[in-house]
C-alpha cells in the first residue's frame, strides 16, 4: 500500500511540475553531454582572505535540463564558488549557478535577479543543484524556467556543503540564509554575465528553499543591508523544526531524520557526542547512509518508518526534541524572532502534509505583528494521502500568484498586506 502511495504521489508531483513549469518554460531543444567535473567544486586551501559574496570562480555550465523533457532552458548557464559565513561566522566557500535569460531585457530599470534557495536536495554531494540540473535531475529547474520565462535572471545556491567539502548543515537557518543572500552579492559583482550590481532582487524559495528564503529576509537588514531586495517569496517554509519532526515521523520522508541531526552536527560539531548518544546502532547506520543519498532516494531511507526504532531508549525524535541539546538547537532555527526589512509573500496548502500549516500561520501572524507588509495565499485543500508528501506537492500551486506578486514588486507598485 505503502509503496501504491508513493507512486502516485510521484506521479502528481510530475503532472503539478509539468502544468506549472514546463509549458512557460523558454527551451531550445538540443541537450549537451553534462560534464560539470569536479575540481571546480574544491575550494583553495586556504580560502583567500576576502568579503561574503566575493566570487572565487566560475566556470560556464553545459545548459540545464528540463526534468522529463530531455530540453533545455534558453539561458546562459556559469557556475560560481563565493564566499560566505556559517553559523560560526568562519568563511566558507559555496558554490551555485547564475542563469541569465538569452533574451534582451526591455525593462526600464535593470533586469532583476531572483537569489533562489532550492528545496530539500538531500546530503549527499552528488546532490548538489548545480550538478543534477545538467542531468535534467534537478525539480527546481521547473521553478527557474518560469522565472527566466519572466525575463529575470536567477542566482540559484548550492548551500554549504552540498558539492563543496563537509556535510551540508540542512535546515540550518542562518547557514542557509547567508548562503542565498552572498550569491545574491555574487552575482551582482559577474558583471561579464550580464547582470547589474544596480539590479533589483528578489528572494524565492519553497519547502527548504521557503526556510532559507525567509531566513534571508530577516537577516538581510544587518547582514547584507547594501543589497536593494524588493521582496521575497516563502513558500511552506518548515518555520518550526518541532512541527516539521511530528509531521516527518512515519512518513515517506521519515529517513529525512537522518539529515537533521547529520546538518545540527555539522553546525554544532561541540554537541556531537550528545546527539550521537540519542541513537541506537539502527538510527546511527541511518544517519550515516543519509549522508550519501538525494531526495529521490527516500525510499531507500526507510520510509514511513518511526523515529521510535532510532533511539536508545525507544522515545520518538519529537520527544527529544523537549530536551537539551536539541530543545536549543531546534529553536535557534525558528523563523518569526526576526523582522524581515522587505516586504513577503507567504504561499502554503492547508493540507500540506510534511510542513505543518499551523507553523506558517503562526510564522505570518507573527511577521505581521512586527509591521511587516504580508500577503499570503493558502491553499485551502484538505490532506489527501497523509504522509505521501502529496500536500507538500500540491503546495507549488502558490508558485503562479507569488510570480504575479513578484512581477508587481519588480514594477515598483506599493505592496498589499492582508495582515
Amino acid at each position: 500500500m505503502y509503496r501504491r502511495h508513493v507512486t502516485r504521489t510521484i506521479a502528481v508531483a510530475t503532472v503539478l511540475f509539468a502544468v506549472l513549469g514546463v509549458a512557460a518554460t523558454p527551451v531550445v531543444v538540443a541537450a549537451p553531454t553534462p560534464n560539470v567535473g569536479t575540481d571546480f567544486y574544491r575550494p583553495p586551501v586556504p580560502l583567500p582572505v576576502g568579503a561574503p559574496g566575493d566570487v572565487l570562480r566560475t566556470a560556464p555550465s553545459v545548459d540545464a535540463l528540463i526534468p522529463g523533457t530531455g530540453a533545455v532552458i534558453d539561458a546562459r548557464v556559469t557556475r560560481v564558488m563565493y564566499l560566505s559565513q556559517n553559523v560560526k561566522d568562519q568563511p566558507v566557500a559555496v558554490t551555485g549557478t547564475l542563469l541569465v535569460p538569452t533574451r534582451p531585457w526591455t525593462g526600464k530599470r535593470p533586469r532583476p535577479v531572483v537569489a533562489m534557495a532550492p528545496g530539500t536536495q538531500g546530503m549527499g554531494d552528488q546532490c548538489a543543484p548545480s550538478k543534477l540540473m545538467v542531468f535534467g535531475q534537478e525539480y527546481e529547474n521547473l521553478q527557474i524556467g518560469l522565472l527566466l520565462a519572466s525575463g529575470y535572471s536567477v542566482a540559484l545556491t548550492d548551500y554549504m556543503g552540498l558539492g563543496t567539502p563537509g556535510v551540508h548543515p540542512y535546515l540550518n537557518r542562518v547557514d542557509a540564509g547567508r548562503a542565498l543572500l552572498d550569491i545574491a552579492r555574487a552575482a551582482g559583482s559577474m558583471g561579464s554575465q550580464g547582470v547589474s550590481r544596480d539590479a533589483p532582487i528578489a528572494l524565492w524559495g519553497y519547502s527548504q528553499g521557503g526556510q532559507a528564503s525567509g531566513a534571508a529576509a530577516e537577516l538581510a537588514s544587518s547582514y547584507a543591508p547594501e543589497l536593494p531586495f524588493v521582496g521575497a517569496f516563502v513558500g511552506a517554509p518548515a518555520p518550526d523544526l518541532n512541527d516539521l519532526a511530528e509531521y516527518g515521523d512515519r512518513s515517506v520522508l521519515s529517513g529525512g531524520i537522518g539529515w537533521v541531526i547529520s546538518g545540527f552536527v555539522a553546525a554544532y560539531p561541540e554537541h556531537a557526542r550528545e546527539l550521537l548518544s540519542v541513537f541506537n546502532a539502527r538510527g546511527r547506520e541511518l544517519l550515516y547512509r543519509s549522508q550519501s543519498y538525494c531526495v529521490f532516494n527516500a525510499l531507500q531511507m526507510n520510509p514511513f518508518g518511526s523515529t521510535t526504532d532510532y533511539t536508545r531508549d525507544g522515545r520518538s525524535i519529537s520527544a527529544y526534541l523537549r530536551t537539551e541539546p536539541l530543545k536549543s538547537l531546534t529553536a535557534a532555527q525558528t523563523l518569526g524572532n526576526l523582522t524581515p526589512s522587505m516586504p513577503v509573500y507567504v504561499g502554503q496548502n492547508l493540507g500540506d502534509d510534511l510542513v505543518a500549516a499551523r507553523g506558517t500561520l503562526r510564522l505570518q501572524r507573527a511577521w505581521c505583528s512586527r509591521g511587516v507588509t504580508v500577503e499570503s495565499a493558502n491553499l485551502p485543500l484538505p490532506q489527501i494521502l497523509p504522509k505521501t508528501a502529496l500536500g507538500h506537492v500540491l503546495g507549488l500551486a502558490t508558485v503562479a500568484p507569488a510570480l504575479q506578486w513578484l512581477q508587481a514588486r519588480f514594477s515598483g507598485t506599493e505592496p498589499p498586506s492582508n495582515c
